[in-house]
């Protein structure tokens, strides 16, 4: 059984423009009881749910930085306390600096996307996952990944694809935490009419403050890329059938397929030195039994 939203509070992070903001209106569409908009753009955020309490949902726009931990949690705190534990978590939030090779990319700006994008869904996952660990009731945590979390390399976005890279492994461990009431799941869109391509106007001070990226790459994305509804309509379609991977464009199969077969060709070569045992998951399970003997 996948997530179960109708009637229950939805949270969307990064829920002001792009696929956040269209995950936040299909969250309605979809007969959510209530759409937390959480943004660190307040009138972004407060744009998107306008229009659904204009259609006749209940929403609310949240300010929030998923990189300030105590405020990531207050904002589960107090949403839980208004609305009940959320029935579903976007864990959307997240951006892409100026494309530029690795050796050429500033020190601060892998930080920041670092900071976002890894850290700032840790707080996320953190703070409403306690939440619905702690309930009764069925939960599901959504995280916004990318083709890059399957194996796409994106030259000129080496930070960017480490950081969504990460959170395959992020969500993959999680999923094997958290109880069985509460579900996982990695959307992996690939290029996306959005505003990802200009994040840098939110980047703070301290990690080279705001600007504006190439208006031709924000073209290129416009023209070129899936819509966000789209994204989002696949999205829920996965999470209703209980999906861990959700893929939203076709062609990085063929990325993943040529991973595989690197990672078997590698390993391949390997059994011809040592097979031998070393598979940590089942010794420590093993070395947890004689403890409890």
């Amino acid at each position: 059984m996948g997530a179960q939203i109708e009637g229950r509070p939805v949270v969307v992070t990064g829920g002001g423009s792009g696929i956040g903001a269209a995950l936040a209106l299909e969250a309605a569409n979809r007969g959510a009881g209530h759409v937390a908009v959480a943004d660190v753009d307040l009138e972004a955020a407060g744009a998107v749910a306008d229009s659904i309490v204009a259609n006749g949902g209940s929403a609310a726009a949240l300010r929030c930085d998923v990189t300030d931990t105590a405020g990531t949690e207050e904002l589960a705190q107090a949403i839980a306390a208004d609305h009940g534990v959320p029935g579903l978590v976007c864990a959307n939030a997240g951006v892409m600096s100026a494309l530029a090779p690795l050796l050429d990319t500033a020190s601060s700006d892998v930080e920041w996307v670092v900071r976002v994008n890894i850290l700032g869904t840790v707080n996320t996952l953190q703070s409403f996952g306690r939440l619905m660990a702690a309930s009764s009731e069925q939960g599901w945590l959504m995280t916004t990944g990318s083709e890059h979390s399957v194996g796409v390399p994106h030259p000129n976005a080496g930070a960017y694809t480490a950081s969504k890279h990460a959170l395959l492994g992020l969500c993959d461990v999680l999923r094997a935490e958290l109880p069985d009431h509460v579900g996982v799941s990695l959307v992996c869109p690939g290029l996306t009419s959005s505003l990802l391509w200009n994040s840098t106007r939110q980047r703070p001070d301290h990690l080279g403050g705001s600007a504006d990226n190439d208006p031709g790459v924000g073209a290129f994305m416009e023209q070129m890329g899936m819509s966000a509804e789209t994204v989002a309509q696949r999205a829920f379609d996965g999470l209703a059938e209980g999906h861990f991977l959700i893929p939203t464009h076709y062609h990085p199969r063929a990325y993943a397929e040529q991973r595989a077969s690197d990672m078997a060709e590698a390993y391949d070569r390997l059994s011809k030195i040592d097979t031998a045992d070393y598979d940590l998951n089942r010794t420590f399970a093993q070395f947890l039994e004689q403890l409890a003997d």
